[in-house]
């Protein structure tokens, strides 16, 4: 794992998965390779949290949610920090938009002008 790799940091993983098989007469012989995105929640000498989904602490919820995956350290092939939490344009944390922008989903406009009787 790289050093600059600190927790809460929003990291890219590549990593050798464990196969779960059930009646299957010639079952894979090997890992599954898989990635993730997310954050990096805890860490020891064998595993990594990574956390991809959570909410964020506010007075209802105060110490957050989340969903995420545990993998073992020994199974990850690659891994990469994200730039997303130090991006002047991107505050994930943040309760305020940085800029005002436009929503992809518009109000449906009216192609036609209504009749009038006249």
């Amino acid at each position: 794992m790289p050093p600059s790799t600190s927790l809460g940091s929003a990291v890219y993983v590549r990593y050798k998965d464990h196969v779960i098989f059930k009646n299957i007469q010639q079952p894979i012989a090997e890992a599954v390779e898989r990635e993730t995105i997310g954050w990096l929640t805890k860490q020891t000498d064998e595993i990594m949290l990574i956390e991809h989904e959570r909410t964020i602490p506010n007075a209802q919820i105060p110490s957050g949610q989340g969903n995420g995956v545990i993998i073992l350290k020994s199974c990850i092939i690659e891994i990469h920090k994200l730039p997303l939490q130090k991006s002047s344009n991107c505050h994930l944390n943040s309760s305020e938009p940085i800029v005002k922008g436009e929503y992809a989903l518009q109000p449906k406009k009216r192609k036609t002008q209504p009749k009038t009787n006249n």
